[in-house]
């Protein structure tokens, strides 16, 4: 898949996870954060291991 892509929907999903901290209440945070940091490193991290560039013909 294309790197930016997957760097953009990523980004996305970084920025709604920080955003949500603000609606979710003080009891829930501690199994948010844990569940959603989760998420989150699993994102970038296919960024970097999935994400291929547009302009590499062998895509490598």
């Amino acid at each position: 898949m294309d790197r930016q892509k997957l760097a953009y929907l990523a980004l996305v999903v970084t920025i709604i996870y920080g955003g949500l901290f603000a609606v979710i209440g003080d009891g829930a945070r501690t199994t948010y954060a844990v569940i959603g940091a989760i998420i989150v490193a699993i994102s970038w991290v296919s960024v970097g291991m999935l994400g291929r560039d547009e302009n590499d013909p062998a895509g490598t």
